[in-house]
């Protein structure tokens, strides 16, 4: 679970080899590339890459927007499946099962340049435990993203995204289920591989409600890209490729770090409204591969620490014991 301004800034930015954003007959694609516009002249091979318009590090563990990597042209952008298992190992962890499923959409607002994403999601968290805590067995994520992506100049792009939506077990009935997420940042590409992100992110959660987000981007070959952002940095580097020029299929291993969680609104055993709120720390590599107008398919193993839950009603917070990261996704 990733709040929504940690995830999506994590996917911004530039022009060649680059971040989130791309321009371009059909510059190289990084492991978290984005379409700087809806429709652009055709290449060879179709529709040309864009280096994702530059501004995204989503803050939020369960940010719910990811732009596609290659846009397409017409309404319909991507579809995203996740998967991700952290498992009890003893009566003071927590388990979970973590299904996250989202639709990209795009319409331009006000032209093609400027696209406006639309991206219904919901999230599925069945939990187990810890022992000591009072936890619903289910947990809901049940939003509308709506990311707006202003191109105001080749070197200054915009990445601003509110997610207002539900997040409770779905059996209470306190207003404290309805959240609004987001976060607003700027990309300067002042070099064609070195790019500036700066921003802010909004949690609305217990523990956080603000944090700064941004860093550098450096792209120091075609093949290697490094994400020094916080607070999801990345690190990846291209290890193959297939097919013409190496554009139709890549292959790209990463390590990579996230502050995760989130805040949801329940019901407790005796009736009453409360509110929880847990989070943890991440690091864990990666593999992916990328298939220019197909899927893409990714697995992640990693280490989670740093675990607190935390309640609105005052009860005594509980730091479940460290576990292990499994996630997987399928993007189309």
């Amino acid at each position: 679970m990733a709040d929504l301004a940690a995830a999506s800034l994590a996917e911004a930015t530039a022009d060649g080899p680059q971040s989130p954003v791309w321009t371009g007959a059909a510059p190289t694609v990084g492991p978290d590339d984005r379409a700087a516009g809806i429709s652009a002249a055709p290449s060879a091979f179709g529709p040309s890459f864009e280096p994702w318009p530059s501004a995204a590090v989503a803050p939020c563990p369960a940010c719910p927007v990811e732009l596609p990597p290659e846009h397409r042209n017409g309404f319909f952008q991507k579809a995203i499946v996740d998967y991700g298992y952290l498992p009890r190992w003893n009566p003071r962890g927590m388990g979970q099962h973590d299904v996250e499923t989202k639709l990209v959409f795009a319409l331009p607002c006000p032209t093609v340049e400027w696209p406006l994403l639309l991206v219904p999601a919901y999230g599925l968290h069945v939990l187990d435990g810890p022992r000591d805590a009072e936890m619903p067995a289910q947990l809901h994520d049940a939003f509308l993203a709506l990311r707006w992506l202003p191109k105001l100049s080749e070197r200054l792009e915009l990445d601003v995204t509110v997610a207002p939506g539900v997040y409770s077990d779905f059996e209470q009935s306190s207003d404290r289920a309805v959240r609004t997420p987001g976060y607003a940042a700027a990309t300067w590409k002042g070099h064609p591989r070195l790019h500036c992100v700066l921003g802010v992110g909004y949690f609305d959660r217990l523990t956080v409600d603000w944090l700064p987000v941004g860093g550098l981007i450096w792209m120091p070959t075609e093949r290697t890209r490094f994400e020094l952002l916080f607070p999801q940095p990345k690190l990846a580097w291209q290890i193959g490729t297939m097919g013409a020029d190496g554009l139709l299929v890549q292959d790209w291993v990463y390590l990579s770090a996230e502050f995760g969680g989130g805040a949801w609104a329940f019901r407790r055993s005796d009736g009453a409204d409360d509110l929880v709120d847990f989070r943890d720390y991440r690091i864990f590599a990666g593999a992916e591969r990328k298939v220019r107008g197909g899927a893409e398919l990714r697995l992640e193993l990693g280490y989670v620490f740093g675990r607190e839950i935390q309640y609105l009603s005052g009860r005594p917070s509980v730091f479940p014991s460290d576990t292990v990261l499994v996630r997987t996704g399928l993007r189309y």
